[in-house]
Order: structure tokens, then sequence, then C-alpha cells
């Protein structure tokens, strides 16, 4: 068994837009026909719909255990998340582990024996940032919400969804990810 071990960093704008180029998430910000609306009645852009197929929108509201275990999972179509906290409650550390490949490229690199740490990044998630904590995860990005063990509240954040969104289990055969 090779295990990877995962150091987190903070969430940025910056790596939020790193991960963007790359195809994994889309932040929250306005399309370029908003922006370049010249019209005195302004306009509408759709960022993005969920295939039919998939369900109407719902918005869950998740609780983390403490996980010493990372299962990276992906689904067949977007969702996003809302790191946010109206109750300045202190939580503790809320980490997101993605992949920094599709699904597809991450099983292959696995079957391959190719993984490293490089494979994936660890980010330390900030409640209430307009620039960090609200954004959509592209559909076929593995990722997972982990806590680390120990004393005090689980992590609480929101995300929305497809109401039929499947869950598709990374399989990593010989590969552990384990917090740093």
């Amino acid at each position: 068994m090779i295990t990877l071990i995962l150091k987190p960093v903070t969430v940025t704008p910056e790596i939020l837009s790193t991960l963007e180029r790359r195809g994994l998430i889309r932040t929250l910000k306005p399309t370029a026909k908003v922006v370049r609306c010249r019209d005195k009645r302004g306009t509408v852009d759709t960022i993005y719909s969920s295939a039919p197929r998939f369900g109407a929108h719902k918005l869950i509201c998740i609780r983390l255990h403490d996980l010493n275990r990372i299962k990276l999972t992906s689904h067949g179509d977007n969702e996003e998340f809302i790191i946010i906290d109206g109750e300045s409650r202190v939580f503790k550390p809320l980490y997101l582990v993605m992949g920094l490949h599709k699904h597809a490229v991450l099983e292959k690199k696995a079957r391959n024996a190719a993984l490293t740490e490089r494979d994936f990044i660890l980010l330390r998630m900030e409640y209430n940032d307009c620039r960090t904590s609200i954004f959509v995860m592209l559909k076929g990005t593995p990722h997972c919400e982990v806590s680390a063990p120990g004393t005090g509240k689980p992590p609480i954040f929101f995300v929305t969804e497809p109401s039929k969104l499947k869950i598709d289990r990374l399989k990593l055969p010989g590969y552990r990810l384990v917090l740093n």
C-alpha cells in the first residue's frame, strides 16, 4: 500500500483561480456577457444549469464527523459549495481534498502505480470569505470533505446539488491518502 501524505494549504483566491483554470471548479463571479452589458435594461446569463436527468436542485447542510479515512468521490453534474456561518461559531478545521485531475485520469494513474501527492490538493477552508467560500465543484472532479480528529465542534457547511445526484467513488487500489 502506498501512502500519500497530503499537507494542507489555506485556500486563497489564487488557488481557486488555478483550480478554475484546470477545469475543476468554477468560482462565483459574473459571466463575461454580464460584465460587458451596456444595455440600460440589464441582462441575465446562466452560469450553468443542471441536466434534467439529475433532478431539481436541492440545498443540503453537512456536519462532518472526525474522518481519518479519505474517500474521494465525484459526480455526474456540478454542485456548489457554500462555506459560510452566520453565527460566528468556532469549528474544527474543515479540509477539502481534491484531485487535480478528473476522475478517470486519477483512476488510470492509480492502476499504473503513477499517483503522487502532486495529484491532489488539501485545502484548509475558510468561512465567510466571499472570494473563497462559494464555488462550483465541476462534474467529474474527485473530492472529499474531512475534519481532523480531536476536540472541538465538527464543521458545518452547505452544498447545493441536483436532487438525483449519484456518488461515484474513486477507486485507487494500492493507495491510501492521509492528512499530515
